[in-house]
């Protein structure tokens, strides 16, 4: 089991490299997700980095420099055994960041999370962001329909690896319930605490008892009944479209 000292540790180390190795190619480095907010689950939960490169290397060949030297560094913990569970990279440019005057291949549901993300290094240039909600409303339905399409993959091809299906499952539930926070306007919310915001706020909306399974699964409990857990959980995907449709 991990302890929050490997979360920690594990982000300073890589602070350290990246300060070391590319400190003129990296504008901004943050910690993201859960773990920022000490609010993940150890041994579970990601260690979410998002890298946002300075503009002036996002072309030619220092951009291939430069992606590589991240991958060198990110290969460092994917070959330790104590880290390469938990660690998560995204690269991004300093341009990259969504707004109402462009397309941006970085959705506004991700910039919603890394609005809240912790700076190792430079600043969060998302905290200067205003979100543009139906843009936000957008994109959370882009996000559960590429969930709900995953359930539907399960039930006609189940893979042959019992517990790489339920992980899959609990990945789909997970994405469509948070999918539905983000339309609702929530923004300080990780996967390891959609269930309680469900339990508080939207109990009499939706029947989220294959959201409740998940994190239980997420949790290794031993007494889990997944008895019609994937019917269930593919009803609660569709049932999110649904809501975010007509809402």
């Amino acid at each position: 089991m991990f302890t929050r000292d490997e979360y920690k540790d594990l982000a300073e180390a890589l602070t350290k490299d990246v300060k070391s190795k590319l400190s003129s190619e990296v504008k901004s480095l943050l910690l993201v997700g859960s773990v920022a907010a000490n609010e993940h689950i150890s041994g579970e939960s990601d260690c979410d980095f998002l890298f946002i490169l300075d503009k002036k290397v996002i072309k030619g060949q220092k951009f291939l420099k430069t992606l590589t030297k991240i991958g060198e560094i990110a290969a460092k913990y994917l070959e330790d055994p104590l880290y390469s569970s938990l660690i998560d990279i995204e690269v991004i440019g300093e341009d990259d960041l969504p707004s109402d005057n462009k397309k941006s291949l970085y959705s506004w549901t991700r910039a919603s999370m890394a609005k809240n993300g912790k700076a190792l290094i430079g600043d969060n240039p998302f905290e200067r962001l205003k979100i543009n909600n139906d843009k936000l409303k957008a994109d959370a339905l882009c996000m559960a329909r590429e969930f709900y399409e995953q359930m539907k993959d399960l039930v006609l091809y189940p893979p042959t690896d019992k517990y790489r299906g339920l992980y899959m499952v609990v990945d789909a539930v997970l994405g469509c319930a948070c999918a539905y926070l983000y339309s609702n306007g929530e923004t300080n919310f990780y996967r390891s605490n959609a269930v309680m915001i469900f339990e508080e706020k939207y109990k009499d909306k939706l029947n989220f008892e294959p959201l409740q399974i998940s994190q239980r699964l997420r949790l290794a409990a031993k007494t889990v009944d997944t008895k019609d857990f994937i019917p269930k959980s593919l009803e609660f995907c569709r049932n999110v479209i649904t809501e975010l449709i007509n809402n």
